[in-house]
């Protein structure tokens, strides 16, 4: 654990030391007494700085979703873990920081921006945690690793779908697209302004948010991606493919994807749009 001296501090610590030479030279029990009363004060504030950033425990939640570049919001939890709360935690990633006015038993959480740089897996992400409490002359700071195991997307680049799908169809809202020829529930997500008709009133109603149905189509069309399926170098490639990804099953399409000696068989859903982009993300990062 790391101090920095504050602007506060610096002035505090130079009264200090000019009283304190004015007492050698003048021999002055009053300066004296000031001198002490002000050195047992910066001790005092330091032993709670210390204990202020002591027995914190921190928890990181991302979304489903998180692609390479692109700005995210996470949910970052603390709390203490004694019987003594703690008071103006700063939390820092370095793209963007929360202040928790105080922390106690009981987990807290706040919303703080990440923006990941790579595509791939990660396992820890590292936190910086800090405070000016108790006077603001001194701030109290640490580093931490927090594990995430958090698989981050390429980002997708936009790239023609026509290859893919009719000129009518791409003419549709991927709404409408998306009612037309279903019958059966593939599965349940968030709502995202999507018909009426697809929300599920039952779950949505012991939920907090509004949920909607996922429908098979009966006249599924099913597209077989690859590498060879766009151009570009590897990067740029997976990119696309990530764009291709998310606009073919968001309209309904059953989509497989080959990547070298592996092959996943053509399905449709939330689930298998993640595991297809799950394969994109970790490509070559192993070999």
């Amino acid at each position: 654990m790391r101090v920095k001296v504050n602007k506060t501090g610096k002035i505090f610590i130079g009264v200090t030391i000019l009283l304190g030479v004015a007492a050698v030279n003048t021999g002055n029990n009053l300066l004296y007494l000031i001198v002490s009363s002000l050195l047992s004060g910066m001790l005092i504030a330091g032993f709670i700085s210390l204990k202020n950033l002591r027995n914190l425990r921190l928890t990181l939640n991302f979304p489903y979703e998180v692609y390479a570049s692109i700005p995210i919001k996470g949910k970052v939890g603390i709390k203490k873990e004694d019987n003594y709360y703690s008071f103006l935690i700063s939390i820092d990633n370095g793209f963007s920081k929360v202040l928790f006015p105080y922390v106690d038993k009981e987990f807290r959480f706040k919303e703080l921006s990440f923006i990941f740089p790579d595509r791939g897996y990660y396992e820890k992400v590292k936190l910086k945690i800090s405070s000016d409490f108790p006077l603001g002359m001194f701030t109290r700071f640490f580093e931490t690793e927090i594990k995430v195991n958090l698989i981050v997307f390429p980002k997708p680049i936009r790239t023609d779908l026509k290859e893919f799908i009719s000129e009518e169809e791409r003419g549709e809202s991927k709404s409408f697209f998306q009612v037309k020829g279903y019958e059966d529930i593939k599965d349940i997500r968030d709502y995202k302004n999507e018909p009426m008709k697809l929300i599920h009133w039952k779950l949505s109603a012991k939920s907090e948010s509004l949920k909607v149905k996922e429908m098979v189509r009966n006249e599924n069309r099913s597209v077989i991606l690859s590498l060879n399926s766009v151009d570009g170098d590897l990067e740029t490639k997976l990119s696309k493919l990530t764009y291709l990804i998310n606009e073919l099953i968001d309209r309904g399409f059953s989509v497989a994807l080959k990547l070298d000696n592996t092959f996943i068989p053509p399905s449709f859903g939330q689930k298998h749009k993640l595991k297809l982009l799950k394969e994109l993300a970790v490509y070559g990062k192993n070999s």
